[in-house]
């Protein structure tokens, strides 16, 4: 996978640096560009071409002198809202694809943008891909998704652990996704478990 490519920004430099270590932390994801205002964006995006905008939403009414030029995009389909307390803009308010409050934990803040990244880009990883795994790997996959241990789906499919951790593995290889929670966004994009299953796990 590539690198995702973030830009962010944000007037505070503490909220700026801190956005921008979280997802560095995530595998294949980086910040290409940080800014304190929207003045330089149309610039940014023609030399970074960035897959992910982080943008207080306070600054987004400044968008809208921009949008119609170069940015001629669906916020919804990129846009990171920071929510600072301080102001939302009603005109905007809907057409963000997700919002981070500076309230959120480390790792909640982490899970969010993991999952964005996850979702945006397993997308492609459609039927095509799924026909690889055989029905025990799908049926280990539902299980992952649902957040069960390797001992307690061994248990359930009358399997050693060994056995569980080496269908893992194979899962792992095939859809070259690592993360628990990738393969939770692609089980669900690909129908194999539905978000109502998440709740009850």
């Amino acid at each position: 996978m590539e690198r995702v490519k973030f830009v962010i920004v944000e007037k505070s430099y503490l909220i700026r640096k801190g956005i921008a270590s979280i997802i560095n932390r995530i595998e294949h994801a980086t910040v290409v560009k940080e800014t304190d205002s929207l003045d330089s964006i149309n610039s940014i995006f023609q030399k970074y071409q960035p897959d992910f905008l982080v943008v207080n939403i306070s600054l987004l009414n400044e968008l809208g002198k921009y949008r119609n030029q170069e940015i001629n995009v669906n916020l919804k389909e990129f846009c990171i809202g920071i929510d600072s307390g301080i102001y939302m803009p009603t005109e905007y308010s809907g057409e963000l694809l997700e919002i981070i409050s500076t309230q959120d934990e480390r790792d909640d803040i982490f899970e969010k943008l993991n999952l964005l990244i996850q979702t945006k880009f397993n997308k492609h990883l459609s039927s095509i891909q799924q026909t690889g795994l055989s029905e025990r790997e799908k049926t280990i996959l539902k299980l992952v998704a649902k957040g069960l241990t390797n001992k307690e789906m061994a248990d359930k499919l009358f399997l050693s652990s060994h056995t569980v951790i080496t269908h893992r593995k194979n899962i792992t290889n095939k859809l070259g996704i690592k993360t628990i929670s990738g393969l939770t966004v692609y089980a669900i994009l690909n129908n194999l478990i539905s978000i109502e299953d998440l709740d009850h796990k």
